[in-house]
C-alpha cells in the first residue's frame, strides 16, 4: 500500500500531524523562517566575495543580530571578507506613532525592551568581531544623515525589521549610499496592513524604489508569515 493510500484510510495520522503542527506557535515559526532568510542572505554574498557590512534596523532583544553574527563565522570558509554589524533600534518601542502607520498590533511601546539586557547578550556574542549599535527612534539618530556618517561605505546584508513605514523610509534612505549591486535586502512584515502596498514596510519600499529608478531588485525569496528576500542586481 502506498503514502496516499495509508492517507486516505488513516485520518488518525491525518489529525495527529495537523494537531502536533497547531502546537507550534506562529512567532517561533516565522523566526525559525527569518533565521533561514538570514543565512542564504550570507551564503549568497560569501559566494559572490562581497565587500561590506550588516545592517540590522529594529534589533528588539537582539536574536536575528546576534544569528547573523554566528552564521557569517560559520562561513568564514566561503570568504575572507571582514564583515562589521550595525544594529539601530530605540529600544523604548516606536515611540509617537504616525496616523498612516496606525495599526491594531504596532503600539507604542509593542517593542519596548531592556535595551541593557540586549546589548550583554550582543557583547557575549560578538567575540572579535565589531559591532556598533546605534540608539534612538529613527526620526532623532538617523533622519537626515547616512551611511557615510558611520564610516559604512558598503552593505553586504541589510535587514529591515522596523514595521512602520515612517521608520522603514528612513532605513532605506540611510542606507541608500551603501547600495551596491549584490546587496541582499530582508523587510520583515512585507505584507502587512491588509497587504496594502501603499503602507508599512512595502508602501516604504515601493516609494523608494520609484524615487530611485535606477535601483533594480530580484526577488529570491520569502520566510516566515511576511517576509521578504531581495538582491539588488542593477544600480
Amino acid at each position: 500500500m502506498d503514502l496516499i493510500e495509508v492517507l486516505k484510510n488513516n485520518l488518525f495520522l491525518q489529525n495527529l500531524a495537523a494537531k502536533i503542527y497547531s502546537l507550534t506557535p506562529c512567532f517561533i515559526e516565522h523566526n525559525l523562517g527569518k533565521y533561514r532568510a538570514i543565512k542564504k542572505a550570507f551564503f549568497l554574498t560569501a559566494l559572490e566575495q562581497l565587500e561590506g557590512d550588516y545592517l540590522e534596523f529594529g534589533v528588539f532583544t537582539g536574536s536575528s543580530f546576534v544569528y547573523a553574527m554566528q552564521i557569517h563565522q560559520k562561513l568564514k570558509g566561503l570568504s575572507t571578507k571582514e564583515t562589521r554589524f550595525f544594529g539601530f533600534d530605540s529600544f523604548e518601542g516606536f515611540g509617537e506613532v504616525q496616523s498612516y502607520d496606525a495599526h491594531p498590533f504596532y503600539k507604542t511601546d509593542t517593542f519596548k525592551v531592556d535595551s541593557k539586557r540586549t546589548l550583554a547578550n550582543i557583547k557575549k556574542h560578538a567575540g572579535k568581531l565589531e559591532t556598533h549599535l546605534v540608539k534612538g527612534f529613527f526620526r532623532d539618530s538617523i533622519k537626515g544623515k547616512s551611511t557615510t556618517d558611520l564610516g559604512i561605505s558598503k552593505a553586504r546584508v541589510i535587514f529591515i525589521d522596523c514595521d512602520l513605514k515612517e521608520a522603514s523610509s528612513l532605513a532605506l534612505e540611510f542606507a541608500k549610499p551603501s547600495l551596491q549591486v549584490g546587496t541582499v535586502l530582508i523587510m520583515d512584515d512585507f505584507f502587512a496592513y491588509r497587504g496594502d502596498a501603499t503602507l508599512g514596510v512595502c508602501g516604504a519600499f515601493e516609494e523608494f524604489n520609484a524615487a530611485n529608478s535606477n535601483f533594480r531588485w530580484r526577488q529570491v525569496g520569502d520566510y516566515g508569515y511576511g517576509g521578504v528576500v531581495y538582491v539588488l542586481s542593477a544600480c
